[in-house]
């Protein structure tokens, strides 16, 4: 950052950890004591807010501090409609030098978008940094490097395995990595039978592929899949991981439904679950209607009784789910 304070930081990229560190770690502490910074700060979601709020808000006087901090999440809506778009950007020019204003965008905004473009026609009045979800590699190295940075270490071969049990989760990356080190006392390396101790494997990878096998009506795949899975899983406890499966697709679909626009962090807020798989299932639920999510879900219910009362066994009666499902 310059010398002289931006009105406008505009953070974008799907590391919503990332973002929300550094406006936690950098930009607040930029208004000085805590006590008064905080009675300061005001949250604000662009989906909801209107223009004329915006303005208000960001006008304000700070109170015995030199700065007011406003956080804008979504601020895209607001010009999102051309002759809504002028508007917008004429109000964030018009920011005071009083209020830093921050806009949180969880996803990454090409060079030629709109609002990168006014920044750079503005670089007084803005500062922009991009925050993309460490990957393969650089996901190994980000474990290693925030041990460290805590007092601890891992070997390459374990943060490599984290890496891979948490995906590109930065999020729950932090949480297991605190846990590990502090397993280890802070006396020696995280190793790869730590993390298989400590840390479960949340990406249930063969189940997705399943789920995306039967959407298709790729039978052959699908039952490869659940054999796979049954080399390490009993059926009941696997069948429990398809129920949740089609469950969460029956409500990511209904809240899109009524809000195309809505993104995995607030769907995952309302569910009251992790973001991790509301990523994997959104792409799902545009293969199926939720008419057919439905009658699956009862499917799921009649061969779960089923199951329960010996009727059926459970290694045939989850090769049968499937076949049905595909045909």
């Amino acid at each position: 950052m310059s010398n002289v304070s931006p009105t406008i930081y505009i953070l974008h990229g799907e590391d919503e950890f990332a973002i929300q560190e550094l406006i936690n770690q950098k930009l607040k502490p930029l208004m000085g004591d805590s006590a008064n910074a905080e009675m300061n700060i005001t949250t604000l979601d662009g989906k909801e807010i209107t223009p004329s709020a915006l303005e208000s808000e960001t006008h304000a006087m700070p109170f015995l501090t030199e700065r007011r901090m406003v956080i804008l999440s979504h601020p895209l809506p607001l010009g999102k409609k051309a002759e809504n778009r002028k508007k917008f950007l004429s109000l964030l020019e018009g920011i005071p030098e009083t209020t830093a204003c921050i806009l949180k965008i969880n996803k990454h905004l090409e060079k030629d978008h709109w609002l990168l473009q006014w920044a750079q026609n503005h670089p007084s009045l803005t500062w922009q940094k991009s925050l993309p979800l460490p990957k393969g590699q650089n996901m190994t190295s980000w474990i290693q490097n925030r041990a460290q940075a805590h007092g601890g270490e891992f070997s390459h071969q374990a943060a490599h395995l984290l890496a891979n049990y948490v995906s590109e989760d930065p999020r729950l990356a932090s949480q297991e990595i605190e846990k590990l080190i502090t397993y280890t006392n802070f006396e020696r390396k995280v190793t790869e039978e730590d993390v298989r101790t400590l840390t479960a494997d949340v990406r249930q990878g063969d189940i997705f592929a399943m789920v995306d096998a039967i959407s298709v009506g790729d039978g052959e795949t699908a039952m490869r899949m659940l054999r796979r899975q049954l080399q390490e899983k009993s059926p009941l406890p696997l069948f429990g991981m398809i129920v949740r499966q089609f469950r969460l697709l029956i409500q990511v679909k209904e809240i899109l439904d009524q809000d195309p626009d809505r993104d995995r962090f607030s769907i995952a807020n309302q569910l009251d679950i992790h973001p991790y798989p509301i990523k994997k299932i959104i792409p799902q639920t545009r293969r199926f209607t939720l008419p057919q999510l439905e009658r699956i879900y009862h499917q799921l219910s009649d061969m779960d009784a089923a199951m329960k009362t010996g009727q059926l066994d459970q290694e045939l009666a989850l090769d049968l789910l499937v076949a049905a499902l595909t045909r």
